[in-house]
């Protein structure tokens, strides 16, 4: 589905009475999509509905996702309306208030949060499947907690990880929907505040910093994959560059760039062999509470070193999952896309969708015949204006 597909967009939001569902609903209004919106509070949702109704058709149906008649009721309220174009699964359940340790987590809570959080949305996606048109879009919204082992976040990021998996097979089984998954990062909600009991989180965004990103997805011609919303505010500039599949014989392309990246559990004593052991100039560091990188040079290519913490920050803001490869190659290209598609002919295999990174480049990660895993990587090269 490219943008303007049809005269009049439909799309389902869940969970749109607060926070980033109604953020959303809300740009989406002014987009002229039709909406399908719910939540559980039926006070909250008239006042959305009442303020969204000048602007588009809208209908609301007060329920839990959760709840299988009411998921009937939306399948039925979505073929009223013509059908669906995309499908934002957004509701969800935290869980206790403050988060247990897995050791004291009541098991009959946790049924509930993976209830709401990978039954559900797979239960409406069942539900509405008759009114979903052939080249949809599904948005599942999930949480850096679904890839990071934080302590005392096991039920609820246990639960995104189930939903990142549920989307990732949805993708393969249904290859002409986008099935996204998407971390909206922190936000100054409801659920946020109440996940951290207490504490003044007047310093995180509102929701509507997530929303441009979200609209990219709906509205731009992006693969099924797992996206951050915030690094998708400006779409990568490849309109003017062929696809892989455009050029039945793509050339391979000339790199401008040699990168060998190596991961090292001692970061700073391989820093010091590098810098004072062979005398390499280093160009560029990095690092925080989750991992350190270095940049050096090392004559016509750079040589990157990492610690295995920032190593597996990389594999998953990439790919998705931790590879724990110690080598691998990483190529600045022209047209990631082409050259991409030119390495696949030629026996390479993708290990994930093309991806923007929070570092401001479109990369591709790959796996050779031998088993050498490659990085191809642009930086974009226009922002918006």
């Amino acid at each position: 589905m490219s943008p303007n597909t049809h005269t009049t967009q439909t799309v389902l939001v869940t969970g749109a009475s607060r926070g980033l569902g109604r953020a959303l609903a809300r740009e989406l209004a002014e987009r002229r999509w039709q909406l399908l919106i719910d939540a559980r509070s039926a006070a909250a949702l008239e006042e959305v509905r009442r303020e969204l109704a000048a602007k588009t058709t809208v209908v609301a149906l007060v329920g839990d996702v959760t709840d299988a008649a009411h998921r009937r009721e939306l399948a039925q309220a979505a073929s009223a309306l013509g059908g669906l174009d995309a499908v934002v699964n957004n509701a969800g359940s935290l869980g206790p208030s403050p988060q247990p340790a897995l050791l004291d987590y009541p098991l009959d809570v946790l049924a509930d949060v993976y209830r709401a959080n990978v039954v559900a949305p797979l239960g409406v996606l069942q539900a509405v499947r008759g009114a979903l048109k052939p080249d949809a879009r599904i948005i599942n919204i999930t949480s850096d907690a679904g890839l990071e082992p934080y302590a005392g976040w096991g039920g609820y990021g246990s639960s995104k990880a189930a939903l990142e998996q549920l989307s990732a097979i949805l993708a393969a089984e249904v290859p002409t929907w986008r099935v996204y998954t998407v971390d909206p990062g922190d936000m100054r909600t409801q659920m946020h505040q109440d996940a951290f009991p207490g504490e003044d989180i007047s310093d995180r965004p509102l929701p509507d910093v997530s929303v441009p990103g979200l609209i990219a997805l709906l509205e731009g011609d992006y693969p099924s994959g797992r996206y951050k919303a915030r690094a998708l505010h400006t779409p990568p500039v490849l309109e003017t560059k062929a696809a892989p599949q455009a050029d039945p014989s793509p050339q391979p392309q000339g790199a401008h760039e040699t990168r060998v990246v190596l991961t090292v559990q001692h970061f700073a004593a391989a820093k010091q062999l590098l810098s004072d052991g062979l005398g390499l100039k280093t160009e560029e560091e990095w690092g925080d509470d989750e991992g350190h990188g270095a940049l050096f040079d090392a004559g016509h290519a750079t040589l990157e070193l990492l610690d295995e913490a920032e190593a597996a920050r990389v594999d998953r803001v990439e790919i998705g999952y931790v590879t724990h490869q110690p080598v691998r190659l990483a190529l600045a290209i022209d047209d990631v896309l082409r050259a991409s598609g030119a390495t696949q002919q030629r026996g390479a295999t993708a290990l994930g969708a093309p991806t923007l990174t929070p570092w401001n480049h479109f990369n591709q990660r790959l796996e050779l015949p031998e088993g050498l895993q490659l990085t191809l990587f642009q930086e974009r090269v226009m922002e918006a204006e």
